[in-house]
Formats: structure tokens, sequence, C-alpha cells
């Protein structure tokens, strides 16, 4: 990029945090696309110790269903625990499962 510094495309904000998203090219395809954040990959937490994901992310073990006895949903948007900050649009959420909230160490329990 000869030193320049990449604009954002977008910055979404979730649980407090800023998420600044950047536009990749894909060449194959001839086409730019939005290049979310891999939570899957690099995971990052709340203060509370809840983890960021995006609502295309695959889903987990624990996902369940927004609406009972419908069937478990495939990526992280459609199940229940994913918690959008702003809107039901947003790309960028917090999961509120208690089984994925990451431990306290017990240096932040102090």
């Amino acid at each position: 990029m000869g030193g320049k510094s990449k604009k954002p495309y977008r910055v979404f904000r979730a649980g407090g945090r800023s998420f600044p998203v950047y536009l990749d090219y894909d060449e194959q395809l001839q086409e730019s696309y939005p290049a979310y954040p891999n939570f899957a990959d690099r995971p990052e937490y709340t203060e509370e110790g809840r983890p960021f994901a995006t609502a295309e992310q695959e889903s987990c073990p624990h996902c369940k269903p927004r609406v009972p006895g419908s069937p478990l949903p495939g990526d992280c948007g459609g199940c229940a625990w994913f918690y959008r900050d702003k809107s039901p649009y947003d790309p960028i959420g917090i999961c509120r499962c208690d089984q994925r909230r990451k431990p306290k160490t017990e240096e932040e329990g102090k």
C-alpha cells in the first residue's frame, strides 16, 4: 500500500468497543468485500468475559434457535445467544452463552 494507511469501509460498535472493517479485494471474483474480524481464530472478549462474534460465523455446539422448536441455526446470527447492540442487522455482536464465557483468572478476580 506504499505506506498509506487504509481507511475503514465502516466501523461497527458492540459491547463498548469499535471494530473497523476494511474492504478486501477478491481477484478471482474481481470485486471488493468487507473483511470482518475473525473472532473464531482470534477471540476477543468484553470486560465481562463474553466473546465477540460475527453474525456469519459458524454456530458453536451451544447454539440454540431463536424460536423454540425451530432447527438449530447454522451461524451465530441466527442463534438466540447472539446479542446485537443497535439493530437486528448488526454484523458484529456478543455471545451471551454462559458456556462460552471466558473464565476469570485469579488476577481478574481480585
